[in-house]
C-alpha cells in the first residue's frame, strides 16, 4: 500500500458553503511531497456531494449521524496512511506551500507536534473580526517560533507516533483538541508554534449566529474541562459563582495578546464592543456547561 507523507484531516459538518474554497487550497499546493486529503464528512446538507462531484482525489467517508469534530478526526486518523497526521477544518484555506511548511518543520525538528498560525479569511466583515479576535487572538501571525499550551485543530500537526501515544481526541464531546493539547503539555510536549505556517479561517459573520456559537463553545469547554480534569463539585460551584469575573479576565488576556503582537490593532478596538460581547456569551456557556455537567455525565 502506498503510504502518503503527509495525511491532511478535516471533520466536516454541514460545510457546503466553505468546503469549495477549503479543498480547492489542496488541489493548488505546490509541492512534490506526497500528501492524501481524508475528509470526514456527517453533514445533513450537500457538502459531500459537492466533495464526490468537484474533488475525486479526497478520501471522503460519509456518516448519517452526526459525530462530534474528536469523533471524526479519529475515524480520519484510524483511515491515514501518513507519518505526519495534519488537522485543519472546513472553514479553512491554506497557501500553495502549505503543506511543504509543514513537512519541512517537521523534517527540522523531533518535536512531536507543530501548530501554526490562523490568519482572518474574511476580512471585510465587521462581525468576523470580532468573532476572529475572540476565537484565534492567541495564533494571530507573528514572527517568532514559539511553545504554546494550546493550538487548535485549525492548524495542527503531530508526528503519527504522537498521536499513537497522547490521543485519541476526546469523543461525544467538543473542544476536544484543548484536551490533547493538555495531555502533551503534562507530558512535556508542548505545542510548537510555527508562524510561518498557517491556514486562513472563515469566521461567522452574523450576530445571532457569533453569540449562539460562543455561548455553545463556553458550554462545551465546561464539559470538556470537567472530563479532561475530573472537577469536583466544589471546583464546578466555584466557577459558577465566579463567572461573572470570566469576562473582564478573557478581554484581558486578549488585549494583551493583539497589544504585543502589533498586528491588527487598529481592528481590534473597532471590534472592542462586539468582542467583549462575545466574551461574555463564551463566559455564560461556560457557567451553563458547569451547571449541567453533572446531569450530563
Amino acid at each position: 500500500m502506498h503510504r502518503a507523507k503527509l495525511s491532511v484531516i478535516i471533520a466536516s459538518y454541514n460545510s457546503q458553503k466553505t468546503i469549495e474554497r477549503c479543498l480547492q487550497s489542496f488541489t493548488e499546493q505546490v509541492t512534490a511531497e506526497s500528501f492524501e486529503v481524508i475528509v470526514v464528512d456527517s453533514s445533513q446538507d450537500r457538502t459531500g456531494d459537492l466533495i464526490a462531484c468537484h474533488f475525486p482525489g479526497v478520501k471522503l467517508y460519509r456518516f448519517e449521524e452526526r459525530k462530534y469534530p474528536g469523533d471524526a478526526r479519529n475515524f480520519g486518523v484510524e483511515v491515514a496512511t501518513g507519518e505526519v497526521l495534519a488537522f485543519t477544518d472546513a472553514d479553512c484555506f491554506v497557501p500553495p506551500d502549505w503543506v511543504d511548511r509543514l513537512i519541512q518543520a517537521h523534517g527540522q525538528t523531533s518535536h512531536p507536534v507543530i501548530g501554526g498560525a490562523v490568519d482572518n479569511g474574511n476580512p471585510d466583515s465587521y462581525i468576523g473580526w470580532a468573532y476572529y479576535f475572540c476565537e484565534f487572538s492567541q495564533w494571530i501571525p507573528q514572527s517568532a517560533s514559539c511553545y504554546l499550551d494550546d493550538i487548535p485543530t485549525t492548524c495542527l500537526s503531530p508526528k503519527r507516533w504522537a498521536f499513537d501515544r497522547y490521543g485519541p481526541f476526546l469523543e461525544g464531546v467538543y473542544c476536544s483538541d484543548t484536551d490533547f493539547n493538555w495531555k502533551l503539555a503534562r507530558a512535556g510536549f508542548k505545542p510548537l508554534f510555527v508562524p510561518d505556517i498557517q491556514v486562513s479561517h472563515i469566521n461567522i459573520d452574523n450576530l445571532n449566529d457569533y453569540l449562539g456559537r460562543k455561548v455553545r463553545h463556553g458550554r462545551y469547554f465546561a464539559w470538556m474541562r470537567v472530563k479532561s480534569e475530573r472537577f469536583s463539585f466544589l471546583r464546578r460551584a466555584a466557577y459558577v459563582l465566579l463567572w461573572p469575573l470570566l469576562p473582564f479576565l478573557l478581554f484581558g488576556r486578549r488585549t494583551a495578546l493583539v497589544l504585543g503582537k502589533q498586528k491588527y490593532l487598529k481592528e481590534y478596538l473597532l471590534a472592542v464592543p462586539l468582542v467583549f460581547l462575545g466574551l461574555v456569551a463564551w463566559s455564560y456557556g461556560e457557567c451553563l456547561g458547569y451547571l449541567s455537567a453533572t446531569r450530563r455525565s
